[in-house]
């Protein structure tokens, strides 16, 4: 699924416009959220640092994985460096490269874990015998 973040600074109203689209179909987008915050607030929190910025763009109705997270606070930087331009900046993001990367990021192949997992099965088979001699031995002495 792709989707797309609009940026826009309102200079005259002094607010900071984020709106969240998902794409319904192909390159036919969707608004999901819009969210405003005060360009005051997001001035602060840019001299605290990205982070603290990510924090402040974060809502309960707006809440952007980390990765597409970070973009934003970057772009919401160079945005507010840049104060004339009153243009909306969009970003668009698509799940399916993200998931694309995180595959190639995993060293972890599926031969790795079925041996993993048949060494645990083995162990814990080799434990029960132990368990079951053990309890075997204490009825005979009983």
């Amino acid at each position: 699924m792709k989707q797309k973040y609009s940026i826009f600074k309102d200079n005259e109203s002094s607010i900071l416009t984020i709106k969240e689209f998902a794409e319904l179909d192909k390159g036919m987008y969707s608004l999901i959220f819009e969210e405003t915050y005060e360009n005051a607030m997001i001035e602060a929190a840019i001299e605290d640092g990205k982070d603290a910025l990510i924090s402040a763009i974060r809502t309960p109705n707006l809440y952007p994985i980390a990765e597409y997270a970070e973009k934003i606070a970057d772009t919401i930087i160079e945005y507010f460096e840049k104060t004339p331009a009153e243009e909306p900046v969009e970003l668009v993001f698509n799940d399916i490269k993200l998931m694309q990367k995180e595959k190639k990021e995993t060293p972890e192949t599926e031969d790795e874990k079925s041996v993993e997992i048949d060494d645990l099965l083995d162990d814990d088979s080799d434990s029960s015998k132990k368990d079951n001699n053990a309890s075997e031995k204490e009825k005979k002495d009983d």
